[in-house]
C-alpha cells in the first residue's frame, strides 16, 4: 500500500498564494511527488502558467511514495483554508480511489475539528518540458512594480529577460532595467511564472490593481 502522509503546521503562506492564484484561475492542478507539493494554474489570455511549489522541508510530515496529479477548484481549496485558518496545523489526506482530497484541521482547544472534502477531477497539466528548478531568481514585488512602471511597452510588445549569476536584465528596444544580485532574494515559498506571450500585459493588470499582490510575497520568474 502506498504511503501518503502530508501535514503542514504554518499554512498561511499557502493560503496567501492560493488567494492570488484564485484571482487568475478557477481551477488548478495539484501535484504530490516524493520531494514536493505544487499547484499549477494557467491562463489562456494573456498566456502564462503560475507555479507554486513547496518542498518537503516545508512540512511537519511529508511522506509520499508515488506521484499524483489531479485537478481541483481553487475557490473550494481557498475557502477550506480560510475556514481552517485558526487551526495550528493541517493534515492532507488523498483518497485517490474516490477522487477526493480531505483537509483536516487540528484544534488547539476543545472545539470540534474542522475538515473539508474536496472533489478531484483528471489533471489538465500541460507538458512544460524539463524545468531546472535549481535556476531561479526571486524579486520583491516593489522592485517588480518599478520595472513594470518604468518600461514603456504596448499591447503585443515583447520583452527580453536575461539572467546571469549576478544580475537580471529586463529590456526592450529603447530601454533596459538591470537588477543586481543584492536586489534579488531567496524564499522557501515561491511562485514560478513561466512567461510565454503578453508578459507585461498581465503584469500591467497586476500593477493597475486588477490583480492585487501582497508586497511581502516574493515572486520568482523562471528563466
Amino acid at each position: 500500500m502506498a504511503m501518503f502522509l502530508v501535514r503542514l503546521k504554518d499554512f498561511d503562506p499557502l493560503f496567501d498564494a492560493t488567494s492570488r492564484l484564485a484571482q487568475i484561475a478557477r481551477e488548478a492542478d495539484i501535484k504530490f511527488t516524493p520531494l514536493f507539493f505544487s499547484i499549477i494554474a494557467s491562463n489562456r489570455s494573456p498566456r502564462f502558467v503560475a507555479y507554486l511549489q513547496m518542498t518537503h522541508h516545508c512540512f511537519i510530515n511529508y511522506k509520499v511514495d508515488n506521484d499524483h496529479t489531479s485537478r481541483i477548484s481553487l475557490e473550494s481549496f481557498h475557502d477550506a483554508l480560510l475556514d481552517g485558518g485558526a487551526s495550528p496545523s493541517m493534515t492532507i489526506h488523498l483518497l485517490a480511489n474516490i477522487k477526493q482530497l480531505i483537509l483536516r484541521f487540528e484544534s488547539s482547544s476543545h472545539a470540534p475539528k474542522v475538515h473539508h472534502e474536496l472533489s478531484l477531477t483528471p489533471s489538465q497539466e500541460e507538458d512544460l518540458g524539463e524545468v531546472d528548478y535549481a535556476k531561479f531568481f526571486s524579486i520583491d514585488s516593489k522592485d517588480l512594480r518599478r520595472v513594470i512602471r518604468n518600461l514603456p511597452i504596448f499591447h503585443g510588445d515583447s520583452i527580453c529577460v536575461t539572467a546571469t549569476g549576478s544580475q537580471v536584465k529586463f529590456s526592450i528596444a529603447s530601454k533596459e532595467i538591470v537588477l543586481t544580485k543584492e536586489g534579488l532574494s531567496n524564499a522557501s515559498y515561491f511562485i514560478f511564472i513561466l512567461l510565454f506571450i503578453y508578459l507585461f500585459k498581465l503584469l500591467h493588470e497586476m500593477y493597475n490593481g486588477l490583480l492585487d499582490i501582497n508586497p511581502s510575497l516574493l515572486s520568482s520568474l523562471y528563466i
